[in-house]
């Protein structure tokens, strides 16, 4: 029983000998997000005087990428993705007055049209290629 108390006594002080040190463990590696994570493509959309700056947007097909969504405007808007079926690819968060960034996963290859849909008539086409 001495035989371990002085073992364990012996380990609590290495311990706190080398958190006096200045020894830090090494730094932990961070899992893998999830799919669809951004690969750090972004685009910047704005709303401005009920419009979206710009209505033409080019990505890359395949990959997960970011809209920053910079509303301008005292109204609330957001970005909504459909495909060539109308179907809901992404949808946005509404906001006002304010920038956000969206994280769309990726897209295959081909047109997709965006509007806002508080204001439908604010559209926008995203090119994946």
């Amino acid at each position: 029983m001495k035989r371990l108390t002085l073992t364990l006594g012996l380990l609590t002080l290495a311990a706190a000998l080398a958190a006096c040190s200045g020894a830090t463990a090494a730094p932990a590696t961070e899992a893998p997000g999830p799919v669809g994570t951004p690969s750090g493509d972004s685009v910047t959309i704005v709303a401005k005087d009920m419009q979206f700056q710009p209505t033409t947007v080019t990505v890359k097909a395949g990959t997960a990428f970011e809209i920053v969504f910079d509303n301008q405007d005292g109204a609330p808007h957001n970005v909504a993705i459909s495909d060539a079926s109308g179907a809901n690819v992404y949808k946005g968060e509404i906001v006002s007055s304010k920038k956000v960034t969206y994280s769309v996963p990726a897209l295959a290859a081909g047109t997709y049209p965006f509007i806002c849909e508080v204001h439908p008539d604010m559209k926008g086409t995203i090119t994946a290629q």
